[in-house]
């Protein structure tokens, strides 16, 4: 069963998203509370009884987050970049089949930062080899950012269940 729960601090503020053992063990153990008029709810079959398990739980007490910083990883690349070369806009889910580019090449100075990287096809990476995009027309489909922290986690997540949970996103 894969149910996923996002996890509120105790402000509301959207932590993380957690998997439904992880929610009902902060439940059990009084950590967590499902928010104050919040509905919906995901039904967890045990051998005896169905229970039901809020999508959102918001923390008892306040945890302070220091801010995070997330490495810019071959997997974070391609999840920022929703799996799809920045160049020629082909989409892929197989991670094998893709490739990470400097847009400024290393060569070049460029660094391996998160506004340096995107996500390419190995026939575009070869095609714009050690150049600039604009020296070989190649122009990226999405200027490469510094996603925030929960972006990452989102991008993986049906667009059913980020619905459920869009006012807490929205605060974020």
């Amino acid at each position: 069963m894969d149910r996923q729960v996002l996890l509120l601090n105790a402000s509301e503020e959207a932590i993380k998203i957690i998997d439904w053992k992880k929610a009902i063990c902060l439940l059990l153990k009084g950590k967590a509370t499902k928010p104050v008029n919040y509905k919906q709810n995901y039904e967890i079959q045990s051998v005896n009884h169905t229970y039901p398990l809020p999508s959102v739980i918001m923390l008892s007490n306040y945890v302070h987050i220091p801010m995070q910083e997330h490495i810019p990883t071959r997997r974070n690349v391609f999840k920022r970049d929703n799996w799809i070369c920045q160049y020629c806009g082909i989409k892929s889910k197989n991670p094998k089949t893709l490739t990470i580019d400097h847009v400024m090449p290393k060569s070049r100075g460029g660094d391996s930062s998160w506004t340096n990287l995107v996500t390419a096809c190995p026939s575009c990476n070869r095609k714009k080899a050690n150049n600039k995009p604009s020296e070989c027309g190649m122009p990226l489909k999405r200027k490469p950012t510094k996603p925030y922290y929960l972006d990452l986690q989102l991008n993986s997540i049906s667009s059913m269940i980020k619905d459920q949970w869009d006012y807490w996103l929205k605060i974020a």
